[in-house]
């Protein structure tokens, strides 16, 4: 598993079938692909969730499962035909530790791209804060 600034990726094989699994912990959105191929998108906040899909016509699933929020772990498993073939576990401070280094190469205009975005859009709030406060108070 490999964790981006604020999602986690995973890999499975299955034959000659590589299965990647896109999840975020930040917005819910969770994508699994087989071979580059976008096969089940979802967006849950939920404990748990299921993706079903086929390979070489069997039945196959990713279950994504959080154990605890604030803990971990973070359980990714990959099911074909009913049966457990491999998983991944992750627990939160793991998962911080990861995003903490994912931060820290991240370029210095991204960085000053969300500073710069959210200084707009506080000044915007104080416009409108302050427009309103000497619209009522007019007199």
């Amino acid at each position: 598993m490999n964790i981006t600034t604020d999602s986690t990726l995973s890999f499975f094989d299955s034959g000659e079938h590589t299965i990647k699994i896109v999840a975020s912990f930040v917005s819910g959105r969770e994508q699994v692909y087989v071979d580059e191929i976008l096969v089940s998108e979802k967006r849950t906040f939920r404990y748990s969730s299921v993706h079903t899909f086929q390979i070489d016509q069997q039945a196959a699933e990713i279950r994504v499962r959080v154990v605890s929020i604030f803990k971990g772990p973070y359980i990714i498993e990959f099911w074909l035909a009913g049966e457990l073939i491999d998983s991944d576990e992750w627990d939160f401070p793991r998962i911080m530790a990861q995003v903490k280094n994912a931060q820290q190469q991240m370029p210095l205009w991204k960085k000053l791209r969300m500073f710069f975005v959210f200084g707009i859009c506080g000044g915007v709030v104080g416009a409108l804060v302050g427009f309103a406060t000497a619209t009522l108070f007019k007199g």
